[in-house]
């Protein structure tokens, strides 16, 4: 997940609010067709379809894809799950706890959406149909769960950033916690290895951690200042991440080691500049740059960086995620669309 929407309430989301104002969306009907592979032959990537979203300032800050092959995303500033159909059509779900602000999603074995509700102290699922939602509160006060996803062992896993602690819970509702060494780590993004453990950043503490499932805790130092977060394992088996403090994309092997940090030629602000990152069907990184407007691609084999504007203007760009249809998707907090990149 993205540490400058923990709050929904920072200086750039300010900005992004007020520029909402002037802008008008009107998503496109445009389908989400069926699966698709890259072609042999390269063409330029293109935001090819915007999807304005029914509720008026939603703050989406994550996108997964469900058991449905919709693509689903939190809405933080209004407290409801929602969904992109397949038909181009977008629906949403209130959540039973008012202030929830769900953060981050993904799409379990069990058929169902998990999510995590930062200011709700709650990790909740929500069945494709929208119809059923089941929250279960957190043991630990002021825990404020943010990235999730699923482990090797089928249970959700889940980083507390409020209490430097990895979280587990099972399908029926069982939860363990577990402390991270380093006091006020701020762990935000959590990812499933190609080892069967899980991997997350530590925000604040300037490092990767690596949990098992059964619980042991290793940590290995990244540069200080680089602010780690969106972890996520790619396709050759490593873990890659972004460092919002230096505008950088690291990748880590498996073991430890192999530790390398490239710049991705995002002039650095204030205000983190670089939201998410997802890896393509090309084996290529894209990444939001939200001050740009534009979605970011690094190529994996050669550390080449290419960005590609969005068509609202001001659209602050936030998650991003692969889709079923193999493009990448992305949400637009001052647009207040779910945008689509189309890269073959």
């Amino acid at each position: 997940m993205y540490r400058p929407l923990v709050t929904l309430s920072g200086v750039l989301f300010a900005a992004a609010l007020l520029a909402l104002g002037a802008l008008t969306g009107c998503g496109h009907a445009t389908p989400i067709s069926a699966a698709a592979s890259p072609t042999a032959t390269p063409v330029v990537p293109s935001v090819t379809a915007e999807f304005a979203l029914p509720t008026s300032s939603a703050g989406v800050t994550a996108l997964a894809i469900g058991a449905n092959s919709s693509i689903w995303f939190t809405e933080g500033s209004a407290d409801k799950i929602g969904q992109l159909e397949t038909t181009g059509t977008v629906v949403d779900y209130p959540l039973p706890t008012a202030g929830a602000l769900p953060k981050d999603l993904v799409a379990a074995p069990d058929g169902n959406l998990w999510f995590t509700e930062y200011n709700g102290n709650k990790i909740g699922k929500i069945g494709i149909s929208g119809t059923t939602i089941v929250e279960y509160a957190l043991p630990t006060a002021g825990s404020e769960p943010d990235g999730i996803t699923v482990g090797s062992d089928g249970a959700l896993w889940f980083t507390e950033a409020g209490t430097s602690k990895i979280g587990r819970i099972t399908t029926a509702g069982a939860i363990t916690e577990y402390t991270i060494p380093t006091a006020n780590a701020d762990p935000t993004s959590i990812a499933a290895g190609s080892d069967g453990a899980l991997w997350f950043t530590e925000y604040n503490g300037a490092k990767i951690g690596r949990i098992t499932t059964a619980g042991a805790i290793s940590e290995y130092p990244v540069a200080a200042g680089s602010e780690p977060t969106s972890i996520l394992s790619g396709a050759d088996g490593a873990l890659w991440f972004l460092e919002q403090g230096t505008n950088k994309i690291g990748r880590i092997l498996t073991n430890g080691t192999g530790l390398t940090e490239t710049s991705l030629a995002v002039p650095t602000a204030a205000t983190p500049t670089i939201g998410g990152i997802t890896e393509g069907a090309d084996s290529n990184f894209y990444f939001t740059d939200i001050a740009g407007n534009k979605i970011g691609q690094y190529l994996s084999n050669g550390g080449t960086v290419t960005e590609y504007p969005i068509t609202t203007a001001a659209s602050s760009p936030l998650a991003i995620a692969l889709g079923p249809d193999q493009r990448i998707y992305f949400s637009e907090s001052a647009g207040n669309k779910i945008g689509q990149l189309s890269y073959f």
